[in-house]
């Protein structure tokens, strides 16, 4: 990612996930950018799947300091390309610079939403594991998921 495709990035979760959600992206964005503060974080990257100059999908992870595990944040595809295989083949991407890093366990979250129904099975179709479910965590009552996956 390039600080110059924050737009696009922000637009794309508003597209697929809503006002809420873009404007959540757009702080945790902008936080994670350089600016000579000390981070939190151990790493935090994010890639972008693109065409031309249009940005298809994005995938964030990140580690805490002192932290053995990754967490996989804002996972996004365009609503037009899903089940295409694209979101699939950004996960192996992400997975790949985890290896790269010696990292062994991967979580992920969710709503269990009805609208957040392929993103449940997106994970379960990708190896990831239901290890937490809480029930009306999320402003608009709907449960948390929490996925782990070993690398």
């Amino acid at each position: 990612m390039h600080e110059e495709d924050i737009g696009q990035i922000v637009k794309l979760i508003h597209n697929v996930m809503g006002t809420a959600d873009a404007q959540k992206a757009y702080h945790d964005i902008k936080f994670s950018l350089p600016d000579g503060k000390e981070s939190p974080y151990k790493f935090e990257e994010f890639f972008v799947m693109e065409i031309g100059n249009s940005i298809l999908a994005v995938g964030e992870i990140w580690a805490l300091n002192y932290e053995p595990i990754a967490h996989l944040g804002w996972f996004v595809v365009d609503a037009k390309q899903q089940r295409k295989g694209l979101g699939s083949m950004l996960l192996r991407h992400c997975e790949a610079a985890l290896k790269k890093r010696g990292i062994k366990i991967l979580t992920a979250e969710t709503s269990g939403g009805k609208d957040y129904k392929p993103a449940v099975s997106f994970y379960l179709h990708n190896g990831f594991k239901i290890v937490a479910e809480i029930p009306k965590y999320w402003e608009d009552g709907t449960s948390w998921v929490y996925f782990v996956k070993r690398l």
